[in-house]
C-alpha cells in the first residue's frame, strides 16, 4: 500500500532550550522552515530566549551549514502563537513539568489548524498523564516524539502513540521522522522511561552499584564492561561523567518513583548511594564541571581518600565469554553486571515492546553499543548465557529453544515466538535486493547483478566484497567491462553502513611503490583505475551512487564519475591521498575540475588543487559545494539505496552518456607550501596535470595523471607514507 504521508515544509518548536533549539536546527537541516518560540524576555528583545537558542546551536554545530540558521525564525509564546496556524507540525519541548506542558497544549490547541500533528519531546511523563483534559481532536493528533541529544547527531527517536492517536498521524510522523529527518523510529509503549532510558539507565545503575559493592575501581569497571561487550570507551562511570552526574537525582529518581517496588530498579537505587551524593555535594558533576568520577584522562576519584588519585591500568581479555570465565575480579564483575542486565531485559521486554530488536536498536543508537543486549547474547552464545542462570528467565529460555533471539531470518517477539522484523518503509537491504538476481559479472572483490522483476527489473546493482568497499585491482578491472553489461542503469550500493568506499587498496599501492617497487605494475594499477572509472562514466546507461558512511580518496573519485548520487548529508567525504604519499590519480582531478568549470567557479584549477591536497579530515557531504542538480542530499542513510534506485529509473529515460571532457589548462603556478618536501613533491606532481596553455582532452589528462602519480610514488619518502598508512592507519608526516 502506498503511503499518503508527505514531506512537510513548516514546523514550530515551543521551548528553545538545548533540546528544543536542537530539534529546530535539525528540522532546518532537513529543509523545514521553523518557528522557534520561547517565553518572552521581560526587558529588551522579547524573542531573545529563542534567538539565544539559535545562536547556541550555531556554536554547537547543530546546523549542518551555518546559513541553515536562516530557516529558523525566533519568536515568543505571547506575541507569536498565531504562527502555529501556519505550520505542518508542532513540537513541544518545554520544561518537564506536567502543568506547564498542559498549559502549553491548551495554547497550541487554540491556535493550530485542525488536524495539525502535535508531539511532545518528553522523556519522563506518560502520554496519558500529559493529555489530561485535552480535547478529543487534540488526542487524535497527538503523540510523543522523544529525540536524543544532540538531535543532529543522535538518530534515535522514541515514538509513543496514544489510544486515540489516528493512523494518519502515526503514518505522517513516521514519514517525517524517518525519511525527512533521517531518524530511526522505535515504537514504544506508554511505560516509564520508554525503552532506551528504562534499559540503559538500569545498566548504568547496575554497573555502578555492583562496582561499589564489589570494591571494583571505576577505571577497572570501565575496562571490564567495555570493549569485550562492545560498549563505548567511556564505559559506565565515564558515561555518567559524560551525561552529567547532576542528572542522576532527576532522571533515575523519576524512574524510581514511576516504577513499582517490585521492579528491579529499586534494588539498584543509585540516587541514595553515598558515592553519588559525595560527588554532587562537591560539585563534581562530570563534563559539566571540572571533574566527576574522572578528572582529566589520568585521575579518578578515590572515595576512601576523599581526593583524586592516579588512574590505574587494567588488562582484560577482548572476548566477553573468556572474560566472564577468567575468574578474575574484572571477570566476576562483568559476569554479574551482564547476568543482571540480561535478566532485566528479558523480564521487562514484554512490558515495553513487541520484539527484542527494538531494545537492541535503542541501546545501539541511544547508548552507542555495537550490539544490543539480545544480539550480544546471541554472539556470546545463547546456551552459554542460559547456563549462567539457575532459574533461566522465560524469554531467554524461549530464545534458547528457538536457536537465538535472532534465528532463521526472524526476530524473537516478546511473547517468546519468532516473528518477522518490523518493517521500515523504504529501507532496502542490498543482500535481499540481489538475492536470486542474475549475476552479470563477478570476481573475488566485486559483483554486478541484474534485477529480474519488480519496479527495478533490468537495472543493475554493483556491490563491493572488499573491506570497507576499497577499490582493489579486481574492482577496477571489473569496471573496465561496464560497456558490456546489458543494463537499463546501474546503482553502486552496499549494506556496509560505514562506507560507500573508503578508497584505494593501500596494501597494493604500498607494495608496488618506492625505488625498489615494481613501478611498471604500479603504472598499470593507476591506469587501470583511470580506465575502469572512465568506462563507468561513459557506459550507455546512467550510473547512480547510494552514498553513506565515508567516501574517501578513490571512493570520492568513483562518486565523481557517477551521473548522480543520493548522498547521506553526514557522509564524510574528502581526498586524504596526500597522507598516503600521492594525489588522487584515478581521474579525480579531471572530474573535479570539470564540475568546477561547469559551475563557473572562479579560478577552478586553484580550487580543485586545494581540495585535492588540503584534506585534513573528511567533512560532511552537506558542507560540499560541488554537487550537481541531479545529486540528492538526504538526511537518512537508511534510504540512500531506495533513493538511488528511484533516481536511476528517472535518469534512464532518454539517457545519453556524457562526451569526453575537453578541459582548460592553466599557466598559474600551483604549489603546496604548507608541509614538507614530500608534500611539495605531491603538489608539484598534481600541478603538472593542470599545467599548460589552451585545453587538453580527457585522454591526455589521463596520461598525465598516470605518469605524475607513478612518478611521485617512486620516491622513497612517498613509499614510506603509503606503508605507514597501510600498516598503522596513521599518517606519516615525513
Amino acid at each position: 500500500m502506498t503511503s499518503k504521508a508527505q514531506d512537510i515544509t513548516t514546523a514550530a518548536v515551543l521551548g528553545a532550550g538545548s533540546m528544543g533549539a536542537g530539534i529546530a536546527a535539525h528540522m532546518a537541516n532537513a529543509g523545514i522552515k521553523v518557528h522557534l518560540l520561547d517565553l518572552p524576555n521581560e526587558e529588551g528583545d522579547r524573542d531573545g530566549r529563542a534567538q539565544n537558542g539559535i545562536d547556541t546551536q550555531i556554536k554547537r554545530h547543530g546546523f549542518q551549514r551555518p546559513e541553515y540558521a536562516k530557516l529558523v525564525t525566533p519568536g515568543n509564546t505571547e506575541d507569536h502563537l498565531d504562527r502555529l496556524g501556519e505550520v505542518d507540525w508542532i513540537v513541544e519541548a518545554v520544561f518537564e513539568d506536567i502543568q506547564v506542558k498542559r498549559d502549553t497544549f491548551a495554547k497550541v490547541d487554540a491556535h493550530r489548524k485542525p488536524g495539525t500533528p502535535v508531539s511532545s519531546n518528553t522523556s519522563t511523563i506518560p502520554l496519558e498523564v500529559l493529555l489530561g483534559e485535552a480535547s478529543e481532536e487534540f488526542k487524535r493528533d497527538f503523540s510523543i516524539t522523544h529525540f536524543f541529544n544532540p538531535p543532529r547527531v543522535m538518530r534515535l527517536v522514541e515514538y509513543v502513540e496514544g489510544p486515540e492517536t489516528s493512523a494518519e498521524i502515526n503514518e505522517q510522523m513516521h514519514h517525517v521522522l524517518e525519511r525527512q529527518m533521517g531518524k530511526v523510529v522505535v515504537d514504544c509503549r506508554d511505560t516509564p522511561g520508554f525503552i532506551a532510558n528504562r534499559i540503559g539507565n538500569f545498566w548504568m545503575a547496575v554497573g555502578a552499584k555492583t562496582a561499589f559493592d564489589q570494591g571494583i575501581k571505576p577505571e577497572q569497571a570501565d575496562v571490564a564492561f567495555g570493549r569485550p561487550f562492545g560498549v563505548p570507551r567511556t564505559g559506565i562511570f565515564g558515561l555518567f561523567d559524560y551525561v552529567g552526574i547532576q542528572l542522576v537525582p532527576g532522571i533515575w529518581g523519576s524512574l524510581l518513583k514511576a516504577l513499582p517496588e517490585s521492579d528491579a530498579y529499586h534494588e539498584y537505587n543509585i540516587v541514595e548511594r553515598e558515592e553519588f551524593k559525595t560527588l554532587l555535594d562537591k560539585g563534581f558533576t562530570g563534563r559539566t564541571a571540572e571533574s566527576g568520577f574522572y578528572r582529566g584522562r589520568d585521575e579518578v576519584y578515590d572515595f576512601a581518600a576523599g581526593d583524586y588519585r592516579p588512574k590505574e591500568s587494567f588488562e582484560v581479555p577482548k572476548d566477553a565469554k573468556e572474560l566472564m570465565d577468567s575468574g578474575t575480579p574484572e571477570g566476576e564483575y562483568a559476569k554479574e553486571v551482564f547476568k543482571t542486565f540480561i535478566k532485566y531485559c528479558c523480564d521487562t521486554a514484554p512490558e515495553i515492546t513487541d520484539t527484542v530488536d527494538q531494545i537492541d536498536i535503542a541501546m545501539q543508537l541511544g547508548y552507542g553499543w555495537k550490539k544490543g543486549p539480545f544480539e550480544l547474547a546471541d554472539s556470546i552464545g545463547i546456551d552459554y548465557v542460559a547456563s549462567l542462570f539457575d532459574d533461566t528467565p522465560a524469554l531467554l529460555e524461549s530464545a534458547k529453544n528457538a536457536g537465538g533471539f535472532y534465528a532463521d531470518g526472524k526476530v524473537l517477539g516478546t511473547d517468546g515466538t519468532l516473528t518477522d522484523f518490523p518493517e521500515r518503509e523504504g529501507v532496502i537491504k542490498v543482500a535481499e535486493l540481489v538475492d536470486g538476481a542474475e549475476v552479470v559479472a563477478e570476481n573475488d572483490d566485486a559483483a554486478v547483478y541484474k534485477l529480474g522483476e519488480g519496479d527495478y527489473a533490468g537495472f543493475g546493482v554493483f556491490t563491493y566484497k572488499t573491506p570497507m568497499n576499497s577499490n582493489s585491482n579486481n574492482v577496477t578491472e571489473l569496471l573496465t567491462h561496464a560497456h558490456e553489461w546489458d543494463l537499463k542503469g546501474l546503482v553502486i550500493a552496499n549494506d556496509e553502513e560505514r562506507a560507500f568506499s573508503a578508497g584505494a587498496d593501500l596494501g597494493t599501492i604500498a607494495k608496488l611503490s618506492g625505488p625498489e617497487g615494481d613501478n611498471e605494475a604500479l603504472r598499470r594499477t593507476i591506469q587501470q583505475g583511470i580506465d575502469g572509472f572512465r568506462a563507468l562514466r561513459t557506459a550507455p546507461y546512467p550510473v547512480v551512487g547510494a552514498v553513506r558512511g565515508v567516501a574517501l580518496g578513490g571512493g570520492m573519485e568513483i562518486l565523481l564519475h557517477t551521473d548522480a548520487s543520493v548522498i547521506h548529508a553526514e557522509t564524510r567525504v574528502g581526498f586524504p591521498e596526500r597522507n598516503v604519499g600521492l594525489f588522487p590519480g584515478w581521474s579525480g582531478p579531471v572530474r573535479l575540475l570539470e564540475r568546477l568549470v561547469e559551475l563557473d567557479v572562479p579560478n577552478p584549477h586553484k580550487v580543485a588543487f586545494d581540495a585535492l591536497l588540503g584534506t585534513v579530515k573528511p567533512v560532511p557531504a552537506a558542507n560540499i559545494d560541488f554537487w550537481r542538480d541531479n545529486d540528492e542530499i538526504i538526511q537518512s542513510p537508511d534510504h540512500v539505496v531506495e533513493g538511488a534506485l528511484e533516481l536511476v529509473k528517472k535518469l534512464a529515460d532518454g539517457y545519453t552518456a556524457p562526451a569526453d571532457a575537453e578541459l582548460p589548462l592553466t599557466n598559474e603556478t600551483l604549489e603546496y607550501t604548507e608541509g614538507s618536501e614530500t608534500d611539495a613533491a605531491i603538489g608539484e606532481a598534481l600541478a603538472s596535470v593542470f599545467a599548460g596553455e589552451g585545453t587538453a582532452s580527457e585522454e591526455e589528462l589521463g596520461k598525465r595523471q598516470s605518469e605524475a602519480a607513478a612518478k611521485v610514488l617512486a620516491r622513497q619518502e612517498n613509499h614510506d607514507r603509503a606503508v605507514a598508512m597501510a600498516t598503522t592507519r596513521k599518517p606519516l608526516n615525513n
